[in-house]
């Protein structure tokens, strides 16, 4: 490049910045991030590599100025014809054309699209997937016309072209929208009840920013999310678009508040295996790599804190957080309870940015001063209603007591499930957060505005099979089902067979290993060693049969599980909708079995429900237990702990074991 062309660089540069700060009188989502880097470029600021900031200003092509249209494309083409002083021309040139051509403003925000600063700049290769993006970007673009929702909001585009930036700049058709969360099932909510919150949630939804980043090739999406994890996820990972729960939060987490100019809080309710982790991961990752200030450093506390109920989950969340932290230079570390203190107090005392952690062993470590959260700035509470089932409400408490307010945090809630009387309790520690309903039904409340089915949905991909039948019968019928799937055509498929006891579960795996199977299990009584090595061999296909109890039913993303038998049913309606959802994961489908004794009866009309939703046939012998649902209510969890109904059930059975830790 040579001595004249650098400083035409340079020139672009700071004429765009002057005219981004010159706007900058009430901020929207997105200005601060611009203001920070145009006043980079004004005041040179060390902290930012020229090339990076060049790179961010070139892919804003199109900007709007006190309501006027300003491209870089007419710039270079004004000092290319030299009717406008060369690069570094008076402003007011500018606008005097915008307003000769008020009535093409459309026309002008496309502007760009033969071209756009691909031709002014040198320095961004296009590609052929942004040339096709760009292609779909224009019709879309033309197809809208002057259907211009709001001129005065700054949109950016990492697309060479500012026909993607007319895709990305909020103008995409809002009926387009609301069909696409109608075909995923998507529905935002306000956390507020009554006629403030219809009003808000009607707010909510028509909000553009909280529009969600359907590809990843989104305007707003490269916008943003760092480049790097949007790299990581295409070229790495090889994902094609983001699921529905990560498409929908995305735009939410990254949001601010127009009042305070915090960041939203959320809560994200999806089907298991929907990719909750990345959901809450890339948001979080992509704030926490701006501040550079706070990389590397000796002795860093923790900036993010994820809490989850089971070590299985921990570990698995860990491992995205490990990969994708990698990529924007964010350290994670994973905390459980099981294995040795020292090694997790020296890793704190080095200092790491995310820690992904069991509620017991934190508190531990917190009393014992090694782990310090008060530069907690990401809150992410996973599986939160299950932690909460757990018993962990005390210590889950205690450690957010640690973390500092709720006005100085940003945090987010995502689970499978979300029982109203949990809700309520757990959004104490949230500040109006978006609710994220993602394949719940839709329906019409009484008021005559939309409201969410709370009950329990199951995975429509998954084929439900429920048969009544005898204990003493269980054991043969289940030979014969592991006869039919373990022999499966393609021979690595997994099956996750289900206990209700820790007891049960060693029985079941000394009788499969017995019967010729290459079984293993994961319950209470395992070491987490034991645990770590079973799950792996599951995961790699070298043991195809794991037998577990409700410890990994929940979170954990284990690939190709094509079958489920619950060989007992669980205690509660949500533990089985969870089992199921072992499988049927990342848009596959799969198989489950279960075998329903008549001491299950009590569950009998609340799996049908749950049947029902999912478009399952009910077989009549379960039907014959009645369909009636009624929820006892508890002091903490409301209609939580459990259903009464159907038949009369027979006077309990105690059961006793050897020892006293087997419930």
């Amino acid at each position: 490049m040579g001595a004249s062309e650098a400083a035409f660089d340079d020139a672009i540069l700071i004429k765009v910045a002057r005219k981004v700060l010159k706007r900058m009188g009430s901020s929207s989502d997105g200005s601060m991030k611009l203001k920070r880097l145009t006043k980079s470029i004004l005041e040179r600021d060390a902290s930012y590599d020229r090339r990076s900031v060049r790179r961010f200003i070139e892919n804003c092509d199109v900007f709007v100025v006190d309501g006027k249209l300003v491209t870089l494309k007419k710039e270079e083409g004004k000092r290319k014809r030299g009717g406008g002083g060369g690069s570094g021309g008076d402003d007011d040139d500018d606008e005097g054309r915008d307003r000769k051509r008020k009535s093409s403003s459309a026309e002008e925000e496309e502007g760009g699209g033969e071209g756009g600063i691909g031709d002014c700049v040198k320095t961004t290769k296009t590609t052929k997937e942004w040339k096709k993006a760009d292609r779909k970007a224009a019709k879309r673009a033309k197809g809208d016309g002057e259907k211009k929702n709001d001129p005065d909001i700054v949109k950016s585009t990492a697309s060479p072209t500012s026909a993607a930036a007319a895709s990305s700049s909020g103008d995409v058709d809002e009926s387009a929208i609301q069909t696409w969360r109608t075909q995923h099932k998507i529905v935002l909510r306000d956390s507020r009840n009554g006629e403030e919150g219809a009003s808000m949630t009607r707010m909510i939804s028509s909000n553009a920013d909280y529009h969600p980043y359907r590809t990843f090739d989104d305007g707003r999406c490269m916008a943003n999310m760092n480049v790097d994890l949007i790299r990581q996820c295409t070229e790495i990972n090889k994902f094609t678009t983001p699921s529905p729960i990560q498409a929908q939060c995305w735009p939410i987490l990254l949001s601010r508040d127009a009042n305070t100019g915090r960041h939203r809080d959320a809560v994200g309710i999806a089907e298991t295996g929907s990719g909750k982790t990345l959901a809450f991961s890339m948001p979080a990752l992509s704030l926490m790599s701006k501040d550079v200030s706070h990389s590397n450093k000796v002795g860093r506390t923790p900036r993010m804190l994820v809490l989850a109920p089971t070590r299985e989950l921990a570990m698995q969340s860990q491992k995205v957080l490990e990969e994708f932290g990698k990529v924007v230079n964010v350290s994670s570390l994973v905390i459980y309870g099981g294995v040795p203190k020292p090694p997790q107090k020296d890793a704190l005392r080095k200092g790491v940015d995310c820690v992904v952690c069991t509620p017991g062993r934190l508190k531990d470590l917190i009393n014992e001063g090694v782990c310090d959260l008060g530069n907690v700035r990401h809150l992410v509470l996973d599986e939160a209603d299950r932690m909460l089932d757990m018993g962990f409400e005390e210590d889950v408490r205690y450690i957010i007591s640690m973390c500092p307010p709720r006005e100085s945090r940003q945090t987010a809630m995502f689970s499978a499930t979300w029982p109203a009387a949990i809700q309520r309790l757990a959004l104490e520690f949230m500040i109006d957060p978006v609710c994220i309903y993602v394949g719940f039904e839709c329906i019409l409340g009484s008021n005559g505005e939309n409201s969410i089915d709370d009950a329990l949905s199951a995975n429509r991909r998954v084929a439900q099979t429920v048969e009544v039948i005898d204990d003493r019968a269980r054991e043969q019928r289940l030979s014969e089902l592991l006869k039919k799937y373990a022999s499966g055509k393609r021979g690595r498929d997994r099956i996750l067979v289900f206990a209700l006891y820790k007891k049960e579960a060693a029985r079941l795996e000394i009788t499969l290993n017995r019967w010729g199977y290459n079984c293993a299990s994961i319950h209470g009584d395992k070491t987490q060693d034991a645990r770590n090595r079973a799950l792996a061999e599951f995961k790699d296909g070298s043991c195809p049969i794991l037998v577990a109890t409700d410890v990994a039913a929940r979170g954990l993303d284990i690939p190709d599980v094509e079958v489920v038998l619950n060989y007992t049913f669980p205690l509660t309606i949500e533990d089985y909708v969870h089992r199921i959802g072992r499988t049927g994961r990342a848009g596959k489908s799969g198989i489950s079995h279960t075998f329903f004794q008549p001491g299950d009866k009590s569950h009998a009309g609340e799996l049908q429900q749950v049947m029902r939703q999912a478009g399952q046939d009910v077989p009549e012998e379960l039907m014959r237990f009645g369909s009636t649902i009624k929820k006892k209510e508890h002091k903490l969890y409301g209609a939580h702990s459990g259903p009464v109904g159907g038949v009369p059930m027979k006077k309990a059975v105690k059961i006793t074991f050897d020892s006293d830790d087997d419930a």
